[in-house]
């Protein structure tokens, strides 16, 4: 086969990424003011598995079928500089975690056409898009460490994946929804209109939250500090914020009707800390004592961004499950810590 010496490499700068409002099989959230840009994306991923049943019959070494009996799961992930914006709030509003988080989305992949050339400059019409339909948030990973920003990657399966060309018509860009109406009868029927990109694009670097401006504090019940040590040079963390989810069929339908949340959703915390001293006396310096006391936490992650913006999130009645240290010639003693609390335990300190 030959190789087309002219085809335009997608890039990275040719990709911008929106999404929909919720729920996702709906044409006010996949029209004008429903549709969002999504800036400080550093990466997208997705894949879908096309799992088959093999049938086989007496009389031949042949499959006789091998069929697709279920509407496969797609799977994507958003990778992104964390602002705490409007990917995360379809886990959190009003401070504290959605009482609903069965709620879907579509994202719109707009691929532009000249390679080197960002696509905020360009006009939509006739852009080529991938798009996600029904997507269900199932995991949020934010870390940070001395030196870098605060990432994120956010995770969602999904029920559709379809690439498609926006057409123009007056001020408008239109395409098809790739959301499927799990609850009815699952067609996809719903159109999306874009307005021009000049009406969503921007690139919120006042948003960025630098190392620098990244508190963390942690307490127990009864003491300042966790056992041996005290959290006072903290290095690096890890917060996964996972959404257990059960997918639900029903007779007469291929596709997933609800991808229910679960109750109670076990959550983590890990953090790196430089040790500068352990504890000798009382209830942390004895393992036995320690575990006796079954000590409860309390984790603050607080800062600003680059445009002063206060953010303060709190995590209430962590229990601490691990503790590791490592020390070797030419680096300082460094103890990893792992916590584990309810999902609904992360909140939002409201100022």
């Amino acid at each position: 086969m030959t190789t087309n010496i002219n085809r335009p490499i997608i890039t990275y700068e040719n990709i911008a990424l929106f999404q929909s409002d919720g729920p996702a099989h709906s044409a006010a959230s996949n029209s004008g003011d429903g549709l969002s840009f999504l800036p400080l994306v550093q990466s997208i991923d997705f894949s879908v598995d096309i799992s088959r049943t093999n049938f086989g019959a007496l009389g031949t070494k042949d499959f006789i079928n091998q069929s697709s009996t279920n509407a496969p799961d797609v799977r994507f992930s958003v990778n992104t500089i964390e602002s705490f914006g409007s990917l995360f709030s379809g886990l959190c509003s009003g401070g504290v975690v959605r009482d609903d988080l069965n709620i879907d989305r579509n994202f719109y992949a707009i691929i532009g056409s000249k390679r080197g050339f960002d696509v905020s400059g360009e006009s939509l019409s006739g852009r080529d898009v991938l798009s996600f339909g029904n997507c269900f948030l199932n995991d949020i990973s934010i870390s940070q460490s001395i030196n870098g920003l605060i990432n994120s990657s956010y995770n969602y399966v999904g029920s559709n994946l379809q690439a498609q060309q926006l057409e123009q018509t007056a001020n408008l860009f239109s395409g098809d929804s790739p959301s499927i109406d799990l609850t009815g009868n699952q067609s996809q029927n719903v159109k999306t209109l874009f307005s021009g990109m000049n009406n969503y694009y921007s690139n919120e670097i006042g948003a960025v939250i630098p190392y620098y401006s990244t508190n963390i504090t942690i307490s127990g019940s009864n003491s300042v500090g966790n056992f041996l040590i005290k959290s006072d040079s903290i290095q690096s963390f890890d917060l996964n914020l996972p959404i257990n989810r059960k997918t639900i069929y029903s007779l007469g339908k291929k596709y997933p009707v609800a991808r229910k949340a679960l109750f109670p959703s076990e959550a983590s915390f890990n953090f790196s800390n430089r040790v500068s001293n352990f504890e000798v006396n009382g209830d942390r310096a004895n393992l036995k004592d320690f575990l006796n006391s079954d000590e409860s936490y309390t984790i603050n992650i607080s800062g600003k961004d680059n445009a002063k913006n206060d953010f303060n999130f709190q995590i209430s009645d962590a229990k601490l499950t691990s503790q590791s240290y490592n020390s070797s010639i030419g680096s300082d003693i460094v103890a990893d810590l792992g916590f584990s609390f309810e999902l609904n335990k992360f909140s939002k300190v409201q100022s």
